[in-house]
């Protein structure tokens, strides 16, 4: 199977189709998580179509969308049942902000779908170096990375506090995740701008392993999203390292971080942006140590630990797929 990686960006737009053996981004890695944890009996009765409608098997199939609902790629959903969604079993959201996106975009009825959200392997507890407040980014560029470094210089500059004078960002960003490096081109001024501020730390991109690891090294994830996000598995596992999330309240990110997050609301001008979120993260930077907020930590974690768990997910996965196969087969001794 292959999937396509496109943009909401005019200028990322691209028909190139990438094997998911070499793409890494969160499509690829949920699925290829899912399928390592599931009973290969299940796996193997459906066919799973993730985002991308491409060459159709004769057997039951799972339409696994993370796109929005506005992505040209699932614009056939509007053609009549034979052609569109009729040609799936199900349609899997996930989140239900998408899945209502859908419904009023659209026209998926709420009963052909369902919402299976993502899960993670929890982060292993620890404990939080103590010298300095350290920020981190681990998206792709063009979803707000060059916001974030505007904000970063605004807040060194009209922020000045000890704790904020001392803070760091790491960055773990570039278009290789996806198996495109040649979409980082147009990102080299930023990848340059962020190698050349003082207390920035760029490293391009890294294993989702090596994320995990940096993640309980880090104290706060800032993520000026400028990109709609339908989930964000990012936000997942940064909240369940315990990082204070700094982020604006758009697409599906409230859902995603509950009430945890800082949530700002989104500025679509950049200027705004980047005041807004320089001022939320200097708050926070400020506020990281403090008892209210450690004690809210505590309970982020404690909360993304258990409800985007595996061990949670894989019983919702396997009881709705073993009720689907069921409903099938007696479907089919009917004919």
């Amino acid at each position: 199977m292959t999937l396509n990686v496109t943009f909401d960006e005019k200028d990322l737009q691209t028909t190139e189709e990438v094997p998911t053996g070499k793409a890494l981004g969160g499509t690829e890695l949920m699925q290829k998580w899912l399928h390592e944890k599931l009973d290969p009996e299940l796996v193997n009765y459906f066919q799973w179509i993730a985002s991308r409608k491409r060459k159709l098997e004769d057997k039951p199939r799972l339409f696994w969308v993370h796109d929005l609902a506005q992505d040209p790629e699932v614009q056939f959903l509007k053609e009549k049942p034979e052609e569109g969604m009729g040609l799936f079993e199900k349609i899997i959201f996930v989140s239900h902000w998408q899945q209502y996106q859908y419904a009023v975009y659209l026209g998926v009825p709420y009963d052909h779908g369902v919402v299976v959200q993502h899960a993670i392997e929890p982060i292993p507890i620890h404990e939080k170096p103590k010298d300095k407040i350290s920020c981190i980014y681990i998206s792709t560029p063009h979803r707000g990375l060059e916001i974030l470094l505007d904000a970063w210089e605004l807040m060194k500059k009209e922020y000045q506090s000890e704790a904020v004078d001392a803070a760091e960002l790491n960055v773990f960003s570039s278009f290789k995740i996806y198996d495109r490096p040649h979409m980082d081109e147009q990102y080299r001024h930023v990848y340059k701008k962020a190698e050349d501020m003082n207390s920035v730390n760029y490293n391009g991109t890294v294993s989702n392993e090596v994320i995990r690891e940096e993640l309980q090294r880090n104290h706060i994830f800032a993520y000026p999203s400028t990109y709609i996000e339908t989930a964000c598995i990012c936000a997942i596992e940064a909240m369940s390292a315990g990082c204070l999330s700094v982020v604006p309240n758009l697409g599906a990110l409230p859902e995603t971080c509950a009430n945890f997050a800082w949530l700002y609301g989104y500025e679509p001008d950049p200027g705004r942006h980047i005041k807004v979120h320089a001022t939320i993260l200097a708050r926070a930077i400020n506020s990281y140590w403090k008892d209210e907020t450690q004690g809210l930590l505590k309970m982020q974690k404690q909360y993304y630990d258990v409800f985007y768990s595996w061990n949670l997910r894989i019983n919702q996965w396997t009881q709705l797929l073993k009720a689907m196969k069921s409903g099938i087969e007696d479907r089919n001794k009917e004919i």
